[in-house]
C-alpha cells in the first residue's frame, strides 16, 4: 500500500502536474490568479540553468576508483529496467538511469570487485513484470560477467527494501558480510537517500555516482536561457528525492 500511495501522491505534486492543475483551475474558475501561477511555474520549472544549478548542489559528486582498490562487491539498486513481450519474446526495456549498470560493469572489468549485487524486484502494482534483478543479471552475463559473480535480490520494491533485503540475503551467505567494503552505484541525485539506507543496514559503502544530470550542456548559452522539458525532468527527480528523504526519515528508514 505504501508503494502504491507513494506513486500516486507523487504524481499529483510533480512539477508538470502542478502546472496542469493551475491551468485546469483557471478554465474552471476563470480566476486569473491560477493562470498566473500556472505560467509562473511553467517558466520556473522549464529553465534548465536553474534546474542544473540546483541539482549540481544536490548530487553526490563523482569519484574515481583505482584498479588497485579492492571491494567485496558492487551494489546496483533497481529503478531503471522493465520488460515487455514482442511476438512472444520477452525484451528488457532500459530507461535513462541505466548508466548505473554500465558503470558497475566497467568497475567489475577493472577488477575492483569480484561480485556484483543487483537488488530489485518486480513492479506488481502497475504491471506484471519480471523482477528487475533477473533482467539485469541476464544483461550483465551478455556483457561477459559470469553468472557465478552475480548475486541478485528479487523482492525489493524501493530503496529502503533494496538495502534491507540485500542485507538479509548477504547475512545468509557470509556471517561477516557487514565487515567488508562495498561500492554503491546509483544516480548522483539518488545517492544521498540510497547511501543513508545502506548505511542504516550496516553496509560499509563507497558512493560511486552515475547518471549525472548536472553535467549535461551546462556551459551552453542557449541551455541557460531557452526553456526546456529537461528542466522539468530535473525538478521531477529533485522533488521526488526530497519527498523520499523526508518520508524515509519519518518512517525510520534512514
Amino acid at each position: 500500500m505504501f508503494y502504491f500511495l507513494s506513486k500516486v501522491l507523487y504524481a499529483l505534486i510533480a512539477p508538470l502536474s502542478l502546472v496542469i492543475i493551475f491551468f485546469i483551475l483557471f478554465f474552471i474558475t476563470k480566476v486569473k490568479r491560477n493562470l498566473y501561477y500556472g505560467f509562473g511555474l511553467l517558466v520556473f520549472f522549464s529553465n534548465p540553468w536553474l534546474a542544473q544549478t540546483v541539482i549540481k548542489w544536490f548530487e553526490v559528486p563523482p569519484i574515481n576508483i583505482p584498479s588497485s582498490a579492492k571491494y567485496e562487491a558492487i551494489i546496483i539498486p533497481s529503478g531503471f529496467v522493465s520488460n515487455f513481450t514482442l511476438d512472444g519474446i520477452v525484451r528488457a526495456n532500459f530507461n535513462d538511469g541505466n548508466d548505473r549498470m554500465m558503470q558497475a560493469i566497467d568497475l567489475f572489468h577493472k577488477g575492483v570487485a569480484k561480485k556484483i549485487i543487483y537488488t530489485g524486484g518486480a513492479d506488481t502494482v502497475f504491471g506484471g513484470f519480471i523482477p528487475e534483478a533477473e533482467l539485469g543479471r541476464a544483461f550483465m552475463m551478455k556483457c561477459g560477467i559470469p553468472d557465478s559473480c552475480i548475486i541478485i535480490e528479487t523482492l525489493s520494491m524501493n530503496t529502503y527494501q533494496n538495502a534491507a533485503y540485500t542485507a538479509q540475503k548477504l547475512s545468509k551467505i557470509d556471517p561477516a558480510w557487514n565487515q567488508k567494503k562495498y561500492i554503491l552505484v546509483t544516480a548522483g541525485f539518488h545517492m544521498r537517500r540510497a547511501l543513508k539506507c545502506f548505511e542504516k543496514q550496516e553496509f560499509k559503502v563507497t558512493a560511486y555516482s552515475a547518471d549525472l544530470k548536472s553535467i549535461r550542456s551546462r556551459n551552453s548559452i542557449l541551455n541557460t536561457v531557452v526553456p526546456s522539458y529537461g528542466g522539468f525532468q530535473i525538478w521531477t527527480f529533485l522533488i521526488k528525492e526530497w519527498i523520499g528523504l523526508a518520508v524515509y526519515k519519518f518512517k525510520g528508514y534512514i
